[in-house]
């Protein structure tokens, strides 16, 4: 999923605090919390020919996550005003097959680890993606999930777990890691969520197991019972990967991408109930962009 910091010719404008501004303009103040220890949030939001999908689904989930680390946010009509100056200062984005808009919240400048609320920095940023093709290669990586942290669940700025987890898999000659919490229970990718199909029914973590509650992963669910798929959200062991008929992975950009192997098993990557769910998020997007 890389992409560079603006996919055109010349500098991309980003939003920060209030304004477009060139991206190299857009700094971090050196007393923020987010800079010194990572109090922040954001959401990650998949565009395609200039439309972003499910703006009000992350919008909601962002308000969420401001609320445990009790960050003060703009106004939902702030929110979607400066989306859409970022991309009408970005216009050859329209034309590209898939971007990245990434919304970012940081605390302000409080002494020590304050949750003291105000002067919070907002960054809105837009790059070129490049789409994940082919099926995935999944391993399960040597750390736990705490199911139990109060950041369980949260998508915070603090992602060097995740990195490094994904390193290890990419020396590995993997693509995606696989977490299992700390009862041993499979959890999330680092970044993506898990599901199994097993007899044409759907089985995903649930957010028990301290995984984050994906967007897609939410969409994948309502479109399991809208096609009448079984859909089983609960504890899941490695076990019922082994067993499993498939295994795909949802993100906001990958969309759903079957995994081609799991640790040491094969799995069918042309699951008609993966392909069924597949086609159905795609109608989805471009019938219904903010579902």
């Amino acid at each position: 999923m890389s992409g560079n910091s603006s996919g055109m010719t010349g500098e991309g404008m980003v939003w920060c605090d209030g304004a477009l501004v060139p991206e190299s303009a857009a700094v971090a103040p050196a007393s923020g919390q987010g800079l010194l220890w990572g109090r922040g949030i954001f959401e990650t939001i998949g565009v395609r020919e200039g439309r972003p999908f499910a703006l009000t689904r992350h919008l909601e989930r962002l308000r969420e996550s401001a609320k445990r680390l009790r960050l003060t946010l703009p106004p939902e009509e702030e929110w979607r005003a400066a989306v859409d100056a970022v991309l009408a200062a970005n216009p050859a984005s329209a034309a590209w097959p898939l971007a990245r808009l990434r919304l970012t919240v940081t605390g302000g400048a409080h002494p020590g680890l304050s949750l003291e609320g105000g002067g919070e920095q907002v960054l809105i940023q837009l790059s070129l993606c490049d789409p994940v093709t082919g099926p995935a290669v999944l391993l399960t990586v040597p750390w736990r999930r705490n199911e139990f942290s109060p950041l369980a669940g949260l998508k915070c700025t603090s992602y060097a777990e995740n990195a490094i987890a994904l390193a290890w898999v990419r020396e590995r000659d993997g693509t995606e890691g696989c977490f299992l919490n700390t009862g041993g229970d499979l959890c999330e990718g680092t970044v993506s969520n898990l599901f199994l199909v097993r007899d044409r029914t759907v089985i995903t973590p649930s957010a028990g197991s301290g995984c984050l509650p994906g967007i897609t992963r939410q969409l994948v669910m309502e479109l399991c019972e809208q096609l009448e798929i079984p859909c089983a959200v609960r504890a899941v062991t490695p076990q019922e990967a082994v067993r499993a008929d498939a295994v795909f992975l949802t993100n906001s950009l990958r969309g759903i991408q079957p995994v081609a192997t799991f640790d040491n098993r094969s799995y069918d990557v042309d699951d008609p109930v993966a392909a069924m769910l597949s086609a159905a998020l795609e109608r989805l997007r471009r019938t219904l962009p903010d579902p």
